[in-house]
């Protein structure tokens, strides 16, 4: 399958959107929970999406919409909730490095839910991205192994919930792209939003937690660079789902996202860039030049 230079530069934007937003999340980790940042940035990108969808008239979405759309938010929110359980349960050493199987997620399950089959040449640039990414993220500990990983996922509940995240993710890739096709962005965009913070707000209900959101007030400024940052990013992936083929765009996604971690964590965190780390990049620059040439 090709791959557009409009579709190439949107999923390029949408991948260092989403980096950005993920290094402003880790500075809003250690002073609020998770759970309130989850709502915080689902409710306000909602009102971005919001005017997008009035200022192009406000219509409805096709008959078809209903099933993919909701689908989609409620895959989302599951997501979301699975993966903040598995990081506070267990070792980011064995949690996070499961993330970088969303790529064979999503190209896999595209073939039977959209008939996007890539090429032997792009299966192979989406495996190296998978192998790089695995071995970046499996630096986060010293004691973290390709065997420790594998054992972990038959042990450790964290680990189970994290393979749940990354499938759920990659699943509502698909029911995206379905949904855009009978919606169009604004409005399945305003529709994930809503769903996810509405989601979110009856977990907290349910807890007795709704306190918790007060501490937000404090972060106004970051929280609101988060909220637009979040929304640049879903707006461009938004845009770039109906161009291209969904595995391309989570791969690219996923690779670029960890080679941004890189700099971000050597910038703003003082992490070394070993050896390690720049082979694992090396491998996901030839995985993702196998893909897109």
């Amino acid at each position: 399958m090709t791959v557009s230079i409009y579709a190439a530069v949107l999923t390029i934007g949408c991948a260092i959107a989403f980096s950005i937003a993920d290094l402003m999340r880790k500075l809003l980790a250690e002073r609020l929970r998770p759970l309130p940042l989850l709502v915080a940035m689902s409710a306000g990108m909602a009102p971005f999406f919001l005017i997008w969808w009035v200022w192009e008239g406000g219509g409805g979405p096709a008959a078809g919409y209903w099933l993919p759309g909701l689908g989609s938010a409620l895959l989302n929110l599951v997501a979301n909730l699975a993966f903040l359980e598995a990081v506070r349960i267990a070792p980011l050493s064995l949690t996070i490095p499961v993330l970088s199987l969303t790529p064979v997620f999503t190209t896999l399950l595209a073939i039977p839910m959209l008939g996007e089959v890539p090429s032997t040449r792009q299966l192979a640039g989406v495996t190296l991205v998978v192998v790089g990414v695995l071995w970046l993220n499996l630096g986060v500990a010293e004691a973290a192994s390709p065997g420790s990983l594998l054992r972990s996922l038959w042990r450790e509940k964290g680990s189970q919930l994290m393979v749940v995240t990354a499938l759920f993710w990659s699943l509502a890739m698909p029911l995206d792209k379905l949904a855009l096709a009978a919606s169009g962005p604004p409005f399945h965009g305003l529709a994930l939003n809503g769903g996810v913070a509405v989601g979110a707000l009856l977990v907290l209900a349910a807890g007795g937690r709704l306190g918790e959101l007060r501490r937000l007030g404090s972060h106004r400024g970051l929280l609101t660079l988060l909220v637009i940052v979040g929304a640049v990013a879903l707006v461009l992936i938004l845009l770039a789902i109906p161009q291209t083929w969904i595995g391309f765009i989570e791969t690219m996604k996923r690779g670029l996202g960890s080679f941004m971690a890189v700099v971000w964590g050597r910038i703003f965190f003082g992490e070394g860039v070993t050896r390690r780390k720049l082979v694992a990049v090396a491998v996901i620059a030839a995985g993702v030049a196998l893909i897109t040439w």
